[in-house]
């Protein structure tokens, strides 16, 4: 705790006497050169959006020694991580991955069947720019992007004549990375670049393991005031999934305990993108993108013994789930330019996906493996959208309107046993639901440009967000006869600001939900029905603050979030929201140590919570605990590159995810540790 407080008073120090050391000519206008490109087209200053937008930027990731995109994102107010997935604004852990869209180069990756994307799928070597907008971008992506928006823009090198890298890194857990990219013109209008990728690591839990390969092809062709652009992308992973929580006494004994190997689960996904962007006149703009994805997905019990009545009981291995799905995204949009400025966006977009799921169970009686059921999911979503832009003085005005229909069709088939041996055959019982939800979403912006580097800006949304496919098949009638949107509306009052070298900003939003979508594996731990409609309402209200201040060769950064955030009515009227923290804070410094040598030092505090589905606020709140992490990394003038660091520097135990679990009449906590001490090194080599 003492360290901790000695690194704070060190930042807290320099920053006092800091305004006497600024240097005007260094990193003066950085952040009023940042953009952001969600709309796909011309990029638009930060300073001129009604959102409090956070933007790490490639440099960002090299000077503060970011391995992954999840290093990155947890420095940004108001986002948070979970078991992997991440929070904007206290949505609810377990159902964040279903209200914040994953962009990448402004196409969604979330997947329709489970509306998860895997950031580690992604390797930070390819990643230009992140831009993370809260409570927006529900206008052109939808109820979705109740929460926000991350968009992951990579790299385009393509005027380079030719380029390339070749990297490897190793660390703890026996961690080894290798990645490779060779790129570069074939005539003077066409370009193409092949990346590869392999990421191998042993987990913090006895037994962990995941292997990741990531392929990339792509191609752009320029054409007349525009290109086309054609990518494959191949990714894979492979390893122990959903490991077993711990009780609190096995907490207590061994945080590395794993009693079980877990199950082998294999992702893996072949995607095709095109792009085709095109200048019509000097007012008019056409954009497009199409994506079509097709996703593998199994996981499978290994063997595993068991001591039952003093006789040792082998458990066969078996196939759990084997789940297939076929995807399809397209978006066309219209950009009109008019006045001086001033523009209007239309565009239409079209989804569609077929999931196949089979699940299977082993009898212990029997002896024998079964297919338990055989479901068939076909989704539909289309959706229409209507986006102004319009400057009036120094004001910046936005109004965005979208209409979007979804249609869920749902064939199960139960295959359940018509007796406890299998000399019948099996009996077969048939269900079939349909859901075809029509929403509406708006959004109304203000933003007041005071000065070229200062602006205040006020912004109001309303979205409804319908149950997900993952939601939809997994929902609790008995609890919510009634699949029913949720209707969240948000207001923000914001600002940004630049004062010499110093750069502010901050904001007040308050978010108001009915009908809430909740998830609670208590209510249907035997069924796998853990999905409803809160009887209530909700309300979130916060402040976000952050900061970067420029001194000679020292950039030193700060983020501050505050979150209260309560069910105002239904059966849990008055308590928290679980899972999400009150206050959560940063402080980080990079120091350009000599013109090739940069060390970077980060500290997170994450405050306490109740267990990520108490709603009944039964339990104690767990604990807070502050991570930090150091880097250092040299940059030789022939494209060589050595860095290394440490991550949670003193030693921190905390764990990624606590919630409560509901067995044999009783309800315990249960915790999933996070590893303790790590470290990394590697070489890059760029030409």
């Amino acid at each position: 705790m003492k360290k901790r407080l000695f690194v704070m008073a060190l930042f807290s120090t320099v920053q006092l006497f800091g305004e006497n050391i600024l240097d005007s000519n260094q990193n003066s206008v950085k952040l009023l050169e940042s953009v952001i490109t969600t709309e796909r087209y011309d990029e638009i200053p930060l300073i001129e959006t009604a959102k409090n937008i956070t933007i790490i930027t490639n440099e960002d990731i090299e000077k503060r020694g970011y391995r992954s995109i999840d290093e990155a994102l947890n420095m940004i107010p108001g986002v948070f991580c979970t078991d992997g997935v991440y929070s904007i604004r206290g949505q609810v852990p377990k159902l964040a991955d279903k209200t914040v869209v994953i962009l990448v180069d402004g196409i969604p990756q979330n997947g329709m069947d489970n509306r998860k994307y895997d950031l580690d799928l992604i390797p930070i070597e390819e990643v230009s720019k992140i831009e993370v907008v809260p409570s927006g971008g529900a206008i052109m992506y939808g109820g979705n992007a109740t929460a926000g928006v991350i968009n992951i823009i990579t790299k385009d090198e393509s005027n380079k004549k030719y380029y390339g890298k070749v990297g490897a890194e190793i660390g703890s857990f026996k961690h080894k990375k290798f990645n490779v990219k060779l790129g570069g013109k074939i005539t003077d209008k066409l370009s193409s670049d092949i990346d590869y990728s392999i990421n191998k690591k042993h987990g913090y839990r006895d037994r962990e393991k995941t292997d990741l390969d990531y392929l990339q092809f792509v191609t752009k062709y320029k054409i007349t005031d525009g290109y086309i652009k054609v990518k494959y992308n191949y990714n894979k992973k492979s390893g122990d999934d959903r490991i077993a929580a711990l009780s609190k006494k096995e907490y207590e004994e061994n945080r590395k305990y794993n009693k079980h190997p877990g199950r082998e689960a294999k992702n893996e996904e072949n995607r095709f993108n095109f792009a085709f962007d095109k200048k019509l006149s000097n007012n008019l703009e056409f954009s497009s993108a199409i994506e079509y994805k097709d996703r593998s997905y199994k996981y499978n019990y290994p063997e595993e013994e068991s001591i039952k009545k003093k006789k040792k009981v082998v458990i066969p291995a078996y196939t759990k789930r084997d789940k297939d799905t076929k995807s399809l995204y397209v978006n066309g949009q219209l950009k009109y330019n008019y006045g001086e400025n001033n523009n209007i966006i239309v565009g239409v977009d079209y989804s569609k996906a077929k999931v196949k799921e089979k699940i299977y169970s082993y009898d212990s009686k029997d002896k024998k493996i079964y297919e338990g059921s055989d479901n068939h999911i076909d989704f539909k979503e289309i959706g229409g959208y209507a986006l102004n832009r319009l400057f009036i003085n120094k004001f910046l005005l936005t109004q965005g309107v979208r209409v979007e229909k979804n249609e869920f069709n749902e064939n199960d088939i139960l295959l359940a046993k018509s007796g406890m041996g299998f000399k019948k055959p099996l009996k077969k019982e048939y269900a079939h639901t349909k859901y075809s939800p029509t929403n509406t979403d708006y959004e109304l912006t203000a933003n007041y440009l005071l000065e070229k580097d200062k602006s205040v800006f006020l912004s109001y949304n309303r979205v409804k967000r319908s149950p997900s496919l993952t939601e939809y098949s997994s929902w609790d009638d008995k609890e919510s006869p009634k699949k029913r949107a949720q209707t969240s509306n948000t207001i923000e009052l914001g600002t940004k600001a630049l004062f010499d070298n110093i750069y502010l900003s901050g904001s007040l939003f308050y978010i108001h939900t009915d009908k809430e979508i909740m998830y609670d594996p208590r209510y249907g731990a035997m069924s796998g029905k853990s999905f409803y409609n809160l009887n209530g309402k909700t309300e979130r209200k916060g402040i976000e603050l952050s900061s970067e201040q420029y001194i000679s060769s020292l950039t030193f950064r700060q983020e501050f979030t505050y979150m209260n955030n309560k069910i105002k009515s239904g059966p849990y009227k008055g308590n928290y929201i679980p899972g999400v923290p009150t206050y959560m804070f940063g402080l980080g410094a990079t120091y350009e140590m000599f013109t090739n040598i940069l060390a970077n030092i980060e500290m997170r505090y994450h405050g306490k919570a109740y267990a990520s589905n108490d709603y009944k606020n039964e339990f104690s709140k767990v604990g807070s605990y502050t991570l930090t992490n150091i880097s250092l990394r040299y940059n030789m003038e022939n494209g060589l590159s050595i860095y290394g660091g440490i991550k949670n520097l003193f030693d921190k135990k905390y764990c990624n995810y606590v919630y409560t679990s509901q067995e044999s009449k009783k309800i315990e906590m249960k915790y999933s540790p996070a590893p303790e001490r790590t470290y990394y090194v590697g070489l890059e080599y760029k030409f």
